[in-house]
């Protein structure tokens, strides 16, 4: 600026004096002509170069991957899933755990240690591309995160033993924090920025800076508007991942039947009830400034039971007493889903074309789950608004044994199928 201030002050101060002379009046009209013309010009060239610099730093800030696909993966082996047996083109990222917290220090079980010494590093150089994650933290971990991040002190015991980790388990190329969730009480907001800012200093002070720090956050505006900083997640998450499932589920304070993750509120929801859903969640992170490119909506795989009061009425927001026989205490995993189903005589199948979603129901059971067509509907919505990409909980949970045979030419041998999981990364490739 200081040049052109001064290019700028050189032409006036001309002029004055070309124009206090009538002799020269003509002369010095062409002469301002000419500045002018040629000041013109530099200053379109400059800002011309200016905005190409600008956009460039935009597209490289705003869009330094494609959408991603990122995939929970349970090392615990209840559902029976080795880290080997996922394709390697299927998901962008996997996060592998979880991992806890025990006083601020990062614990791994057993069956986790081994998928990090052994079948990461196995995956790691058949799969080059993929990226994998340490995934800390998980639905219990709330106490032991607020006791994490509530002093200086405390965090570096856990700076120290996110070092120790990565250093021993070189296949990691980040970590994703699932703190469920941080409160509105103590400060938790502010220690949780705090301690976002202090892994990227100390990752930049130990040259990681390619190393990927993620979030799992809550979706619905009620905890969400109290428990982050979103601006300031935009300074040190590369993304999160808003779990937008979990909408409905049977509580005593809430029986009766409901989806589990709506696209849209249906049309008779009002108030409250029309802000559990996918789209209104999604629009309001966006508002709150979280960047577009930071945020990967996440999709379930498995479905939630209930108990019907009344068999005869089986439809979504029906009473219910209790949640369903099918899966563990509501929770189904999409095999166990089509498993129960099986049992019955001729389960009646739903599908909400208002919210993108399936739900089932025999005699007094009721499950509201996911297809390929509800999941490729939701995974359409979020290409369609440029997002992140999309989250996936979890790879366990999905139709591993393709018990509901959505993959009719896939010869079932002792090798897991991930057909929700798959229709997901198809949608995300396709042209809109």
């Amino acid at each position: 600026m200081g040049n052109y201030e001064k290019l700028d002050s050189n032409v006036q101060s001309r002029v004055v004096d070309e124009l206090s002379t009538e002799e020269d009046g003509k002369w010095g009209l062409r002469t301002l002509i000419c500045w002018s013309v040629l000041l013109s010009s530099l200053l379109c060239l400059s800002l011309g170069f200016i905005s190409l610099g600008i956009m460039g730093l935009q597209a490289k800030r705003l869009n330094p991957v494609g959408q991603r696909l990122v995939c929970y993966y349970a090392s615990d082996g209840i559902h029976n899933l080795s880290l080997l047996n996922i394709p390697g083109d299927l998901c962008t990222h996997i996060n592998i755990g979880p991992a806890s917290l025990d006083n601020g220090t990062i614990f791994l079980s057993d069956s986790l240690i081994q998928v990090l010494q052994n079948d990461s590093r196995s995956f790691r150089t058949a799969h080059p591309h993929v990226h994998l994650l340490l995934w800390i933290g998980g639905a219990d971990s709330g106490v032991q995160f607020a006791r994490m991040v509530a002093n200086h002190a405390m965090r570096k015991v856990f700076l120290r033993s996110l070092r120790e980790i990565l250093r021993t388990y070189p296949s990691l190329d980040g970590i994703d924090l699932d703190w469920e969730f941080p409160s509105a009480y103590d400060r938790e907001r502010m220690h949780l920025s705090q301690l976002l800012y202090e892994i990227r200093t100390e990752w930049r002070r130990e040259k990681r800076t390619n190393d990927i720090l993620s979030l799992a956050v809550a979706a619905p505006e009620g905890i969400a508007f109290y428990a982050y900083d979103i601006r300031e997640l935009n300074l040190y998450a590369d993304y999160v991942n808003l779990m937008a499932y979990d909408f409905h589920f049977y509580r005593e304070d809430t029986p009766f039947t409901g989806l589990n993750a709506p696209l849209y509120a249906r049309s008779q929801e009002r108030s409250l009830m029309a802000t559990f859903n996918i789209n209104y969640t999604v629009q309001w992170w966006l508002k709150s400034g979280l960047e577009p490119q930071r945020l990967v909506v996440g999709l379930p795989t498995y479905g939630h039971s209930f108990t019907l009061v009344n068999p005869l009425n089986q439809r979504i927001g029906a009473p219910a007493s209790g949640y369903g026989k099918c899966g563990k205490l509501g929770f189904t995993t999409l095999s166990e889903t089509c498993e129960c189903a099986s049992k019955y005589f001729k389960p009646t199948l739903y599908y909400d074309a208002e919210t993108c979603s399936p739900y089932l129901s025999a005699l007094q059971e009721w499950i509201s789950y996911e297809n390929q067509t509800s999941i490729a509907c939701k995974a359409n919505y979020v290409k369609s608004l440029n997002l992140g990409g999309v989250m996936v909980f979890s790879l366990n949970s999905d139709d591993l044994k393709n018990v509901c045979s959505y993959l009719p030419n896939s010869k079932y041998n002792q090798k897991p199928v991930f057909p929700l999981t798959q229709a997901i990364k198809e949608a995300l490739r396709e042209t809109l």
